[in-house]
């Protein structure tokens, strides 16, 4: 079982579907790359999601897992290159909300 103690969720808002489909498989390209680097800062998992809910939105979510706190903090420099690649490597426009929490309970059915 992962021991993940902080995670952040990430979404991010796209003008189109088309726009959204091709920003979620170069965003994945991109984190495909750096896997190794991301998992020896501490990353434990990503989770990739579409909301769904939301008539007209083409957004995506991304939930990350961290092994602490010191991981997080190794990981933003990650995911600031991240975003430089996939800003040189597309012009897809996108509005990115992070929210971070620490994990208060944590529940497997």
């Amino acid at each position: 079982m992962i021991e993940s103690t902080l995670i952040s969720y990430i979404t991010a808002d796209y003008k189109t579907k088309s726009d959204m489909k091709v920003g979620m498989m170069e965003w994945q390209n991109i984190i495909q790359e750096m896997t190794p680097r991301f998992k020896k800062a501490g990353a434990l998992r990503q989770t990739a999601s579409q909301v769904w809910n939301k008539e007209g939105v083409f957004r995506l979510g991304y939930t990350w897992e961290y092994r602490d706190e010191k991981a997080f903090v190794e990981c933003q420099g990650l995911f600031r290159e991240a975003e430089s690649l996939f800003d040189k490597r597309t012009e897809i426009i996108r509005k990115v909300f992070a929210n971070r929490g620490v994990i208060l309970e944590d529940i497997v059915f």
